[in-house]
């Protein structure tokens, strides 16, 4: 092999390195953009249903049920906008965090969750505290 036909080799190779290299950093960058859930007024969760979001607004009404606890958002029961529902095999873990869940009447709070319509009515189930917020 002549010197030239090596130079024009490790030319090419090194080339074809940064062009292997520059379509691995393409394809990593492309597969972590990450997408923020959307934070939500609970008059308008109608438009995210079946999306994850962070819902907030203000809590009207604390309804315990048969199997759980309703907190609705924006109106009372049956003009409620959403209702977290917190199901009583998880409120032990509600009531440590927050003493109980009555301290959400009339105030600001958030959920984050999948926004589910159940019965033409619209739900988040929450099952973990970290997802309900009150706000001060």
């Amino acid at each position: 092999m002549s010197n030239a036909t090596t130079y024009s080799d490790l030319k090419m190779k090194k080339n074809m390195k940064k062009a292997c290299l520059v379509a691995v950093a393409s394809a990593c960058l492309s597969t972590v953009t990450v997408r923020a859930e959307p934070t939500v007024e609970s008059s308008k969760a109608a438009f995210y249903v079946g999306q994850e979001a962070m819902v907030c607004g203000r809590v009207y009404e604390v309804k315990p049920f048969g199997k759980g606890v309703y907190i609705n958002m924006g109106a009372r029961y049956p003009n409620q906008h959403i209702s977290f529902l917190v199901w009583d095999t998880d409120r032990p873990k509600f009531e440590a965090r927050f003493g109980g869940l009555s301290v959400f009447q009339g105030a600001e709070a958030c959920a984050r969750g999948l926004i589910e319509n159940y019965k033409s009515t619209l739900q988040i189930k929450v099952a973990n505290p970290q997802f309900l917020r009150l706000i001060k």
